[in-house]
Parts: structure tokens; C-alpha cells; sequence
């Protein structure tokens, strides 16, 4: 089926540097409408470089970066409608209520006003922020402010969401319904990319990860996969063949399914 569909995402050996330190080295994968993929690695390989550099935030010094089988362009206005990127530190603006704030992101958006308020009662609603909405974010504790976040970026509907440690600051409640919306909208077709340390809730979340380690690639695949790559047996935990893959990093790993 992959293979008659066009990708949601494409990265093909997008390289980024900081100065001396090589932070992304001839990074290339793909995402489908529909999958739940962890990008996963230890502090410094790269997940949040690669996270911004699809998002526009940074530009790659080489590689090519492309959505939709190639009909969107990185970087353009249709890119950016095209996708929601929820930053690990998101930015709000203190002074405005949480519903003031979605309607400023909706009309940055362009979105027009009754469907932006209808879809900000609806978020806020399914994520249990509707008897705040009304109040200034500068009273909202942690994971209220995640779930608002989470509320701008899912505002205008796009079909690939880039999500940078999103469980963050989240009660088990709030973890448990951001879980089910995520495989909702992959169910609905969404491709939905998500950098977690929680390798327990990416083990039951996700489909497929994508490992990385010193700004490369070093795994890619759905969980049998990579405990095959791996040497590790059927029952093995993602967390094992995690470090297993780590340890070892003598190249790259990589699923042709």
C-alpha cells in the first residue's frame, strides 16, 4: 500500500551543522499518512534539530526536505498550512485567555472565525480545558499550557504534525486522552512524528521509530524490526533494543518495509 501512496514527509540526506558540531548528518526517512512515528535518541542526536528543520525553523545546509510525494515545497505557505509543529518549550502570550489565544493562532492561520471557534470549543473540550478557556494563561499550571499548545497547533487541521516531547508536564488522564486523539487522527490519515524519551508509551503508541544517534540514522523500523537488527528476542522491549542499538552504532539500520 506504501508503495502506491504518496509520503506524507520526505528527508533525503539533510545535514545540518552548528559552526563546527555536525548535528545532523545525511538524515533520510519517510512518513505515510496514517503512521504514528517515534523519533527517538539520546540528549544531542538530533531529534529536535530534525523536528525543526522540517518545520522551517532552521534551513538544512544540504538534503532536501519535501511533503506530499514532492507537491509541497519546504518552506512555503503551503508547507507551513500543511503541517503543526509543537515545540518541547511552546511560546504563549501570558496576558491573553486560552480561548483568545487559539482565535490569534486561527486568524494567523486565516482560518475563518466560525470554524475557528468552533474547532477551539472542540479542542478545548476534548482536552478538559473548556472551564479555563476563559481564563489568562499566565494562571494556567504546566500541563494546562501543554494541552493549550497542543489545542493551537491541531487548530487548523493539518496532516502532519511534528510533536517535540508532547506528554511533558501531563497528568495520566491528560496523558491517556492525548494518546487516543493522536491515534485518531492517524486513523483519519494524519502522519504524526513524535521525539519522547518515554519509550514505554512510544513502544504502545507507535507504529514504527526512527533512531538517532550522533545526528544519524542508525535504526528505522517497526519494533519486530528492530529487535531483529538488534539481536535482541521477540519479547524484548523497545527501551532494550534502544540501548542495544546505541551501544553498538557501528552503521545504520534500516527497514525496507
Amino acid at each position: 500500500m506504501k508503495d502506491q501512496e504518496s509520503p506524507a514527509l520526505v528527508l533525503e540526506k539533510v545535514s545540518r551543522s552548528y559552526g563546527s558540531l555536525r548535528a545532523l548528518d545525511a538524515v533520510s526517512f519517510v512518513l505515510y499518512p496514517g503512521e504514528l512515528v517515534a523519533l527517538l535518541g539520546e540528549n544531542g542526536a538530533g531529534k529536535t534539530t530534525t523536528l525543526r528543520l522540517i518545520a522551517g525553523l532552521l534551513s538544512p545546509d544540504a538534503g532536501l526536505i519535501q511533503g506530499m510525494g514532492g507537491r509541497i515545497a519546504w518552506g512555503s505557505k503551503e508547507m507551513k498550512q500543511f503541517m503543526g509543529y509543537l515545540p518541547e518549550d511552546p511560546f504563549l502570550y501570558e496576558t491573553l485567555s486560552g480561548f483568545e489565544f487559539l482565535e490569534l493562532v486561527g486568524a494567523l492561520h486565516r482560518l475563518p472565525r466560525s470554524l475557528c471557534q468552533q474547532r477551539a470549543e472542540q479542542l478545548l473540550t476534548r482536552l478538559n480545558l473548556r472551564e479555563v478557556a476563559q481564563r489568562r494563561i499566565q494562571s494556567y499550571s504546566q500541563g494546562m499550557r501543554r494541552r493549550l499548545a497542543l489545542c493551537s497547533v491541531l487548530l487548523h487541521s493539518p496532516r502532519l504534525l511534528l510533536l517535540d516531547e508532547p506528554l511533558n508536564g501531563l497528568d495520566l488522564a491528560s496523558v491517556r486522552e492525548v494518546k487516543l486523539l493522536l491515534s485518531e487522527l492517524c486513523a483519519e490519515g494524519s502522519a504524526v512524528l513524535v521525539s519522547t524519551h518515554l519509550l514505554d508509551v512510544a513502544e504502545r503508541l507507535c507504529s514504527r521509530a526512527i533512531i538517532l544517534s550522533h545526528g544519524r540514522v542508525i535504526a528505522d523500523g517497526a519494533l519486530e524490526e528492530l529487535r531483529r537488527q538488534a539481536s535482541q528476542g521477540a519479547e524484548a522491549s523497545l527501551e532494550a533494543v534502544f540501548f542495544a542499538l546505541t551501544a553498538s552504532d557501528h552503521g545504520v539500520v534500516h527497514s525496507e518495509s
